[in-house]
């Protein structure tokens, strides 16, 4: 099956690119790298970890990119009102995305291998990664 897994993704002002992560454990289904405007995730999940982890994956970067980390003392109310705006930003940003969100269980082109019950990773450091960026 194709992969047609968006390549990029556009959040506010800033691009992200999506990248596979070659994870050697199976603990880890994706991850953020805001300095890097980097979306990974691991190819082996199925197609509904996958639209999962890549929703999951744009909010930590909706929530870099809105500043959100730099408000004191966030209410929910404030937390809700900006993620739902962001996140539909994005969502007409970037049609790729919505679709692949939507249809992932056509669009995923990998197959789920390992342990189908574990645990994200807290700790990630994906293969190309500079040590001191």
């Amino acid at each position: 099956m194709k992969d047609n897994t968006p390549k990029n993704i556009k959040i506010g002002a800033v691009d992200y690119t999506i990248h596979k992560l070659s994870v050697k454990d199976n603990s880890q289904y994706g991850a953020c790298i805001y300095r890097h405007q980097r979306i990974y995730l691991t190819p082996n999940m199925t197609h509904q970890q996958a639209s999962d982890t890549l929703l999951h994956e744009v909010m930590h970067a909706i929530w870099n990119e809105a500043g959100l980390e730099h408000i004191p003392d966030l209410n929910e109310e404030t937390i809700i009102r900006t993620m739902a705006t962001w996140l539909r930003m994005v969502i007409v940003d970037n049609p790729d995305f919505a679709k692949f969100i939507t249809n992932a269980k056509l669009l995923w082109g990998h197959k789920p291998v390992g342990n189908p019950d574990r645990e994200a990773a807290w700790k990630f450091k994906p293969d190309d990664e500079d040590e001191d960026d």
